[in-house]
């Protein structure tokens, strides 16, 4: 970035304090946020808990409504009275009845309804109707399937729709089986209770900014909600229901009408209902608006001081530096006699006579470099002949060779000879092209020391086309490709290997194909070397023998020409050089 320093340190600076400042405000926000959130969520989930125990309140009062009537002798008269007794007689049993039901009811101001359906045709309730559902008894429905199995005791049931609930619509039933002296059964009590009841309760204790509430039993049924009352007897669907079926209380946030939202809920541990509030964030966070607005004001007075203070400070650390820049520019134009008047004991000062003292000591250091830089090529000379003669090597192979027929130990003696031949051959520096064949006489030596190693571990094949024979490549480069074969591929291998080597020509082009049967690579490892052979850079992933002959070919033929290679872990590699078809000619 070509700007002054001056610039950068006012940039520099500025952007620093007003990052810090910026972080600082947007933690302290997010922090009294979220002390608010969980405050106002933890007072609305204490009504909520409120909420319940008035919940259980109702319900034993509803349980101990249905024991008195449960417990009365004067409908267990009416119950076992012939059903084909007179009219009249029916009459005034009704009217007991409902004599009993307002006693019971009482000064309670609740919206429910009484039904009495007994097992010899009698039918009394409290409502304008009886509705078909009580009046034609069906025991393997609902509440009467679970009063049933209940045998006396009190059961509590949810109206589940897959309709929108009227402002009317039961939304509980409490039902019992009435049984007589001898425990016979001899009829059904239900007690149908309508949603105001159920919504009373909450209504008239909790005023809250809340969107909406729902209470939900334990299958995510919406027993009662709140302002909205379109979903009450269906199935709560909404992506926190399983977190608050399975939570006894808390909060957390949500979506909801792709806005946030804080669900809070309570659970009731008689009844096992729950109370669930969806309480929208923004109306939360709103009071901390005030903090947000503060914290932008100052950030915007921090940056301007900061400004202001930056620049007489950059003011006071570019001006000495300025003078210093000077100083160099002559130097750097030949004069060494210039000098920076260092008139402080600040940074800048001491690197004004540091710089006075360099150039000072300048042409002592060029003399001393210059001696250095003799005296290291004196000791890589010494070095190199240092080095062991790479002809003594083979000149001491070919010696043991004789030594070891003489002791008549032949196979020593091959290996001997291969390796001294190879060993000529890789120092042959008269061309920079050999026959095909020459090369091969090499692979063969060094096949046949591999041969001798492993035994019986490798299957080698060679197929060679005898018109490629003749044609010139590069010294050493198939050798390479068939050591990393056997080094990478089959010697890790378990049993034999099959090592196969295949060399053709098209019109223009001399193919290598080395194939072996060995460990392989994934794909993973494969991507990674076919991005190196790509690249051509140098990476110990490749090894020494294969690196040099990507390079080599690279150098001699350019990037037409190269070496592929395709593998699958457990079944083998496939190398392929591609070579320019080369002729004497």
């Amino acid at each position: 970035m070509g700007l002054k320093l001056q610039t950068k340190l006012m940039l520099f600076f500025s952007a620093i304090t007003f990052v810090s400042v910026l972080s600082m405000g947007i933690f302290t926000f997010q922090v009294s946020s979220k002390m608010m959130k969980e405050q106002v969520s933890r007072g609305i989930m204490e009504n909520l808990a409120q909420i319940n125990k008035n919940l259980a309140f109702f319900s034993r009062d509803i349980e101990q409504l249905s024991n008195y009537i449960y417990r009365s002798d004067l409908v267990q008269e009416k119950l076992y009275k012939s059903s084909s007794r007179a009219n009249l007689e029916k009459y005034h049993d009704f009217e007991q009845v409902n004599a009993l039901f307002d006693s019971v009811l009482g000064t309670k101001n609740w919206t429910i309804n009484l039904y009495i359906i007994g097992f010899n045709g009698d039918r009394y309730f409290t409502g304008d109707y009886l509705p078909p559902q009580y009046n034609q008894v069906s025991e393997n429905w609902g509440v009467f399937r679970k009063a049933k199995e209940a045998n006396g005791a009190a059961v509590w049931d949810t109206h589940y729709t897959i309709r929108h609930a009227e402002s009317q619509e039961v939304v509980l039933r409490v039902g019992r089986l009435l049984k007589g002296q001898n425990s016979e059964a001899i009829g059904y009590l239900i007690i149908d209770i309508l949603e105001p009841s159920i919504a009373e309760l909450y209504q008239s204790n909790y005023h809250s900014i809340q969107e909406q509430m729902y209470l939900i039993d334990s299958e995510g049924y919406i027993i009662s909600a709140y302002p909205s009352k379109t979903t009450i007897g269906t199935k709560m669907k909404h992506e926190s229901v399983d977190t608050i079926l399975s939570g006894q209380r808390g909060f957390f946030d949500t979506t909801l009408h792709q806005k946030k939202y804080i669900t809070i809920f309570d659970t009731n541990e008689e009844t096992h209902y729950k109370v669930v509030n969806y309480l929208p964030e923004s109306e939360v966070t709103s009071g901390s608006q005030p903090i947000k607005y503060l914290t932008l004001l100052l950030i915007v007075i921090a940056f301007i001081v900061t400004v202001w203070f930056t620049y007489l400070f950059a003011i006071s650390i570019t001006s000495p530096m300025n003078r210093l820049k000077n100083v160099m520019k002559k130097v750097e134009k030949g004069n060494l006699d210039v000098r920076f008047q260092a008139n402080y004991q600040d940074e800048v000062s001491e690197l004004g006579r540091n710089f006075n003292s360099m150039i000072q000591k300048l042409k002592t250091s060029l003399q001393e470099s210059m001696e250095k830089k003799s005296h290291l090529q004196e000791a890589e000379i010494n070095m190199l002949r240092a080095q062991i003669n790479p002809h003594f090597l083979y000149n001491t192979l070919e010696t043991m060779s004789a030594i070891a027929k003489i002791k008549g130990v032949r196979m020593i003696s091959e290996l001997a000879i291969a390796l001294g031949e190879m060993m000529r051959y890789s120092i042959k520096k008269d061309s920079e092209y050999v026959r095909l064949e020459e090369d091969l006489v090499l692979l063969e030596r060094y096949l046949f020391i591999q041969e001798v190693r492993f035994q019986m571990k490798m299957k080698i094949s060679i197929s060679v086309e005898e018109s490629a024979k003749k044609l010139l490549i590069p010294p050493l480069l198939i050798q390479p490709l068939v050591e990393n074969a056997i080094i990478h591929g089959l010697e890790t291998k378990v049993g034999q290997g099959v090592l196969s080597i295949r060399i053709y020509h098209d019109e223009s082009v001399l193919w290598v194909e080395i194939k072996d049967d060995g460990v392989g690579m994934n794909e993973e490892k494969l991507a990674a070397v076919t991005k190196l052979l790509e690249s051509k850079v140098n990476s110990s992933q490749l090894g020494i023998g294969l690196e040099n002959v990507v390079k080599r070919i690279s150098l001699y033929y350019g990037n037409m020409y190269g070496v592929t290679i395709a593998s699958k872990e457990d079944v083998g590699t496939t190398v392929i050089m591609k070579l320019p078809m080369m002729q004497e000619n």
